[in-house]
This record gives structure tokens, C-alpha cells and sequence, in this order.
């Protein structure tokens, strides 16, 4: 990418921002040198690792890695290392083990999801190795190397006397005999003090006294130094020089054993210089992924979509340096319509055109270095191998050239140079010459990037060049909307005015000379601006038509999606009710015919006559084909005006009783025991034997389908009771014995209250709880007797 575009994108600003989001050394060295060259599938891992750094809770601890990759190197060919250079090294030991920790229960989380076979945040199937993990790898510890740096050095940098013994026993010595040397310079001090300018000082190693000058050859030894004023001489007395010779040669005697043992740490370094050196790498590329990580926190980037159709699509883009500067920025929507690849922007000064290359340009070279763009989710880009921009004329005042030329000099590099898998943004292209002739260029290099199908957008204020877009294919006007000032939201269809009388009108220009202006204009521009204002009130309208209708047509899928859901369970619900009831019939002829049975032998047993049991017999046939002659669909259907609420009915659909309990219009909605739906009143018939009116609203025991389940969480232990005595009568009628009651496990309180009225009614045999995997303590199960004889 060449130097003139970056600039004129911004890009060397936005990398700015991105080294201060650095923490390391080494990660704001690998920003300074981001370039947008990454290859499409580098840029593909790098966005994947920055949405899987993106998920974690809290960044990785990097603060304390320092960059000691020449002190490594140094170590290698022998140097000694300081020790503050060792310390260097420690603090980035210890960040190496803080950060290794780290990414070890990372990976733990990542294995445990992949063990409950559970993709991760970012669609990452569980059998898949993380693209982070795979960087942080070689992110390792150095646990050896920490502790020996730490055993031989203390915080402040100083070698610590428990080092080594032979440092222990020098330093030990050292300290005792300087301080009876010492001792011994103060008791001569304490004799003569007149003979003295202060305490004992310290020359070149060795221990003297400050002498006044007249009384210095009262102290025999040999002279170090003398004051500035030339009064006081610093003497080393004769009688202490073999004590000061032993200190010597203990000093030296500990800085070779100081040497020894930082000589072996820097040894010890040197054998872990490949190791290092890639792990250090790897946190540059680490800090520099938790940076663009912050930069797209703070402007609210997202992943962009990456499309091999050539399909560029931004959704509330915004420009990162305008989001530092301003505190709303109007976000940019740009499309390319299908099988266009050049679009044109006009408007207004100052409308936001040049913001419209720079938000495409930036957010093209942030992808190709795998950077997240400042837009919304669903920006979709193509990734473009070159991007080419013109804009401003800094190059012309460097090149000593007029803008113009420079302008074309830019433009025939792009002609050359781009092809169909470019980005060509040229800001007022044709400007700074004849219009005439300007306009006529410009159309003609944009032909020429049309022809050669290359994604194109440029800005302009030629009138021809807006007309003669407005019917070539592959080609598209914009505006930059304004509506008496400039409103930077770009309209897609229909090219801008330049509003330079409003804007000069807006600045408090004389309103005499801006008529002027106009009559010298002409009739024929200003009656061209004026359809232009017309077309983009017309297309505002189309645009608010297209939102209305969009939501419309959204609510309306939504509907008909909640309405097939819901026929789907109806008739799944409608199937099963036709099977219970036709299995409720088939039972309900077969009990009648045992019973009637049962009838006619008791009859004999008392020895009734034959006539009477020939004619109780007939009775009972003649009841039993009255039911089945007469089909619920052959009766005559009800009206609304003949139906009230709690009438008994029966549904021709079902076949079965119910109560009306809502009336809707042409609808009822009907209670089949538990059961309620919503019928058609063209579908009831008046019941075949309706209840009687006084007891409208208990339904009767034909009608009614007994379900053996009772719930009583939540309830109160009075309404309990009242619930559990229902059941169990409506149990005994519908000769049910297996019941279950679910009143959970909680405190406990209901079910003592259930069990405790359970085994006071003698209809119930058995009381338990359910089976673990059938709730357990919490549901009951209840056996009933069916009669005194069970």
C-alpha cells in the first residue's frame, strides 16, 4: 500500500491511537509497524483471534514483560549482565508465569465446553483447536531461571550475602573488621580533637582522617587528598594500613564472587535465548491483538463480513479520528446496488462527501489488517488486494507541482495499476480545471474503472457528470442529503446539490448579490435544482413508504408464523381428542352392554316374569340404537342469537359435549372438561340431553375427562385441601385408582398437609412417593379403592 493513500486515510493516525493501547514495549513496536498487506486468510485468523479475545472477561496480565530480547542476545556472546539487567529479566519471568496461568485455565474452559460438545460464543465447533490457543502456546514460563535470578538478587537490585557461602563468609568478615577499623579512627578523633577538621571520611576506597593543616604532621601516614580551601588534609594514619590492605582484599574478593555468580546467571540466560525470544514474540502479537481489542471497544467496531462477490456494504460505519473530535457523528450506510461498481457522491461544501471515501478507505485497510471496523454487525467488504485514494493536494505543494497536475499524475498511476480486485476513492475528481473539460475526463477514467469492473467511488460537483450517470449502467449517483444545512446522511439513487447559495446564504452573505449570482447562473440550472429538490423530497417519501412497509411486512410474517405454530398444534391436539373420544365411545358401549347383562340376569335371579325382562331389554336396545341413529352432524346447527353463555353443546367436528364459556361474534369458545377451543357456531349443535339450567357451569360426568394429575404448588394448604377433596370425588366417579399429586419439595409443609388428609379417606389404599426419575419426594402417589369390595 503506498505511503499517499495511507495518509490520505488516515491509517498512520489510527495506528497512533492503536500503540497507545499497548502495554508492552513489544507490543507498541509491533503497532508502529502494522501494515494493511496481511493475505486473506492471515486476516481471517487475526479477526477470529480478536473475536475470541473480545469474549474473554478480562484481559491477560502483560504489565510486568519487559523487552529483553538485546539482553538475551548480549548474553549469548558471553557478556556479564547487571544486576538491574537480571531484574529486567526476572520482571518479565514473572510476567511470562502470570500470563501462562492465565491462557492454562482458559484452556481449561475451552475443554471443558468442547467436553459438553457445545460450540463456543463465536460459532467455533467443540472439536475445534482455538485460534487464540494456538497463539499463546509458546507463551510459557520460565520457573528455573525466576528462581535462581531471585535467589541471587534482591529487589533493589544488590546481591544478596545468601548468594553463594563463600560471598556470606567475605561479606561477613568485611563488615566486622571495617567497623573496628572505623571504631579505631574515631578513638584518635576522640583524643586529639583539636587536631581535626570532623569525622572519618572515606578517599579512594580507604579510611582517613580530615588533619587541620597545621597539625598534620602529627599524624604519621600517608596523605590522600587535601580540601578545596587547602586547610584540611585527609591522612591514612601508618598504624591502620595493614587493616586497610586486608579490607581491600576482601572487597575484591567479593566482587569476584559477585562476578562469579552473575556470570552464571547470565550463562543460565543464554540457554533459554530460542525460548524467550518466542515467547516474547508471541506476547508482541498478543499485546498488540488486546490493543486492537480496545480500540474496537472504544469505537464500537464489529467483525466485518468478508464477501468473494465483490459486495461492499456498510452499516452505520462511523470514522474513528471524527468520534474523538465530536460527540455525535451522523453514521454513514453506504450499498452498492447489484451490478454497480462505481458511485458517484455530490452535495453540498462541507456535506460529509470526503468523510465518505475516508470511512470506506479506512475501514478497507482495517481489514486487511485484521482490525474489526468502526460499524455496525452486517458490514460486508470484499478484501481488496490494492486500495487507491485521491484526495486533498498535499502532494502538489511537496511536489512542486499544480494541483491539477498532480491530480492527474494520481490518476494515471490508478489506471494503471488497479484492476478488479481494487479500491479506487478519488475526492472532486476532474477539479481544478475548465469544467468543461474537467467533467469530460472524469467521465471518461470512469468509464474506463466501470469497463474494467473495479469498486469505485467518487466525489464531484460536475452537473454533467451527475446527468450522465443517471442512466449508465453499472454506474450510481449519491447525495449527501441538506436540508438548509448539511445533515452528512448519504442518499443512495440521486445525485446532490452543491447549495452554494444556501450555504452563502446561511453565512450572511448580502442577499442582493446572491440574486445577482443567480440571474447570471441562469434559468436552466436553476430549474435543473429545483426538480433535484423535488426528486429527493419524492424519494425521503419513498424511503419512510419502504420502512412502513417493511415493518408491516415483518409484523405480518410474525402473525402467520404464530399462526401456523399454532394450527400445527391444533390439529395435532384435534387428532388426539378424536382418538380419545372414539376409544371413549368404543368403552362406553361396551360398559353399557356388561351392564345391561348384569340387568338381565338379576331379573332372573328374582324370578321376574319373561315379559318383563323382553320388554326392559327392548328398552334398553331401543336407548342404544336411539344414540347411534342419530348423528351429532344431522341435527340442525345453532345461531349466535340462539346460543348464550353455559349453554350445553356438542361439536359436530369432535363428537363430544362441552359448555360454552365465550362468545366471540360467529365464534364460541367451548370447555370440553379441561379442554377449551375456539369454534366456529357453525360447528355446535344443542346438546342431545343438555344439562339442566340450574346447573350450568358443573360439568357433568359425561362430558367431563378426568385427568389423574393434581398440581397444588403455590397453593395455600386451605385451597390444597379444597383442591385434593375435588380430586379424589372426581376420581371416584370417573373410577380412576393410580392419581399423582405434585406439590414439590420446598419446605415440606404441603406435603404433610396432603399425606395427613390421605389417610384419612378410607377410599385410599396406598400412599408413596414417586420414583427419583419421576420427581421423587416431590409428587405423591395415591391408589384408591374402587368399591368396599377392592
Amino acid at each position: 500500500m503506498d505511503k499517499e493513500t495511507l495518509n490520505a486515510l488516515d491509517f498512520p493516525r489510527l495506528k497512533e491511537i492503536l500503540v497507545n493501547f499497548c502495554t508492552t514495549e513489544l507490543g507498541r513496536e509491533k503497532a508502529q509497524q502494522l501494515m494493511p498487506n496481511l493475505t486473506p486468510a492471515e486476516a481471517k485468523l487475526e479477526l477470529d483471534r480478536l473475536e475470541e479475545v473480545l469474549e474473554l472477561n478480562q484481559e491477560p496480565p502483560l504489565s510486568g514483560i519487559v523487552d529483553i530480547r538485546t539482553l538475551i542476545t548480549q548474553a549469548r556472546v558471553g557478556r556479564v549482565l547487571t544486576p538491574g539487567e537480571l531484574l529486567k529479566v526476572y520482571a518479565t519471568c514473572t510476567g511470562l508465569r502470570a500470563s501462562e496461568e492465565f491462557f492454562r485455565r482458559y484452556k481449561k474452559d475451552q475443554r471443558a465446553l468442547r467436553g459438553k460438545k457445545e460450540p463456543t460464543a463465536n460459532g467455533r465447533q467443540p472439536n475445534e483447536e482455538s485460534d487464540l490457543g494456538s497463539l499463546v502456546n509458546d507463551i510459557v514460563s520460565f520457573p528455573e531461571l525466576e528462581q535462581e535470578i531471585k535467589r541471587v538478587i534482591d529487589e533493589s537490585g544488590m546481591v544478596r550475602d545468601t548468594a553463594s557461602p563463600r560471598l556470606a563468609e567475605v561479606r561477613s568478615e568485611l563488615k566486622e573488621r571495617r567497623n573496628q577499623l572505623v571504631a579505631q579512627l574515631e578513638r584518635m578523633i576522640e583524643t586529639n580533637p583539636d587536631w581535626f577538621e570532623g569525622p572519618v571520611m572515606v578517599r579512594r576506597e580507604r579510611f582517613v582522617l580530615p588533619v587541620k593543616l597545621p597539625e598534620k604532621n602529627r599524624v604519621p601516614g600517608v596523605v590522600h587528598s587535601v580540601s578545596d580551601t587547602g586547610q584540611t588534609v585527609f591522612i591514612e594514619p601508618l598504624t591502620t594500613i595493614p587493616e586497610q590492605n586486608r579490607l581491600q582484599e576482601l572487597r575484591d574478593a567479593e566482587k569476584e564472587e559477585i562476578n562469579r555468580l552473575l556470570r552464571d546467571l547470565s550463562a543460565k540466560v543464554a540457554t533459554f535465548e530460542t525460548e524467550l525470544s518466542r515467547a516474547l514474540d508471541r506476547v508482541a502479537a498478543l499485546d498488540l491483538l488486546i490493543a486492537k481489542r480496545r480500540l474496537a471497544i472504544k469505537f464500537n467496531c464489529h467483525k466485518p463480513i468478508i464477501t468473494d462477490e465483490g459486495k461492499i456494504e456498510l452499516v452505520q460505519a462511523r470514522h474513528p479520528l471524527l468520534l474523538l473530535h465530536k460527540q455525535e457523528v451522523v453514521p454513514l450506510d453506504l450499498r452498492f446496488p447489484d451490478g454497480v461498481n462505481v458511485v458517484i457522491v455530490s452535495g453540498p461544501n462541507a456535506g460529509g462527501k470526503t468523510v465518505v471515501l475516508k470511512t470506506l478507505g479506512l475501514c478497507s485497510l482495517l481489514l486487511k489488517a485484521g482490525m474489526f471496523v468502526p460499524a455496525a454487525s452486517g458490514t460486508k467488504l470484499p478484501f481488496f488486494e490494492k486500495i487507491f485514494a485521491d484526495i486533498g493536494d498535499e502532494q502538489s505543494l511537496e511536489a512542486d507541482m499544480s494541483s491539477f497536475t498532480a491530480h492527474l499524475k494520481r490518476l494515471k498511476e490508478i489506471l494503471l495499476e488497479a484492476d478488479g480486485r481494487s479500491l479506487v476513492l478519488i475526492d472532486e475528481i476532474g477539479a481544478a480545471t475548465a469544467p468543461e473539460e474537467g467533467a469530460a475526463l472524469a467521465i471518461a477514467v470512469l468509464e474506463e474503472l466501470r469497463n474494467r469492473q473495479i469498486s469505485t467511488v467518487a466525489t464531484t460537483h460536475f452537473n454533467t457528470l451527475k446527468l450522465f450517470a443517471r442512466n449508465e449502467p453499472g454506474m450510481v449517483n449519491a447525495a449527501m442529503e441538506f436540508q438548509n444545512r448539511p445533515t452528512y446522511r448519504l442518499i443512495m439513487g440521486v445525485p446532490g446539490e452543491s447549495s452554494a447559495f444556501e450555504i452563502a446564504e446561511s453565512l450572511g452573505f448580502p442577499a442582493q448579490l446572491l440574486a445577482r449570482a443567480k440571474m447570471r447562473l441562469g434559468k436552466e440550472w436553476l430549474d435543473l435544482s429545483a426538480k433535484l429538490r423535488t426528486l429527493d423530497k419524492k424519494l425521503q417519501e419513498v424511503e419512510k413508504e419502504r420502512g412502513e412497509l417493511r415493518t408491516e411486512r415483518s409484523r405480518v410474517e410474525q402473525l402467520a408464523k404464530e399462526y401456523q405454530t399454532k394450527l400445527g398444534e391444533f390439529e395435532i391436539w384435534r387428532k388426539e381428542q378424536m382418538a380419545h373420544l372414539h376409544e371413549e365411545e368404543e368403552r362406553f358401549l361396551k360398559e353399557t352392554r356388561r351392564q345391561v347383562e348384569n340387568l338381565i340376569r338379576e331379573l332372573r335371579e328374582e324370578k321376574a316374569n319373561h315379559k318383563s325382562i323382553v320388554r326392559a331389554k327392548r328398552y334398553i336396545e331401543e336407548r342404544l340404537s336411539q344414540l347411534s341413529k342419530e348423528p351429532i352432524s344431522q341435527q340442525p346447527a345453532m345461531t349466535g342469537e340462539s346460543l348464550a353463555i353455559g349453554d350445553v353443546v356438542e361439536s359436530r367436528l369432535f363428537h363430544r359435549q362441552g359448555q360454552i364459556i365465550e362468545l366471540k361474534g360467529n365464534r364460541a369458545v367451548v370447555a370440553f372438561g379441561n379442554i377449551k377451543t375456539e369454534l366456529d357456531i357453525r360447528d355446535l349443535n344443542p346438546a342431545v340431553s343438555p344439562q339442566p339450567t340450574a346447573n350450568r357451569g358443573q360439568p357433568n360426568e359425561e362430558q367431563y375427562e378426568f385427568i389423574p394429575r393434581l398440581n397444588v404448588r403455590g397453593m395455600t394448604k386451605e385451597d390444597a385441601v379444597n383442591a385434593l377433596n375435588r380430586f379424589l370425588e372426581e376420581a371416584t366417579i370417573a373410577r380412576v385408582n393410580e392419581l399423582s399429586i405434585l406439590h414439590g419439595k420446598g419446605t415440606g409443609a404441603l406435603r404433610s398437609i396432603i399425606w395427613r388428609r390421605l389417610k384419612q379417606d378410607k377410599r385410599v389404599m396406598e400412599v408413596r412417593f414417586a420414583e427419583p426419575a419421576e420427581g421423587g419426594m416431590g409428587v405423591t402417589l395415591v391408589r384408591l379403592r374402587l368399591s368396599s369390595n377392592d
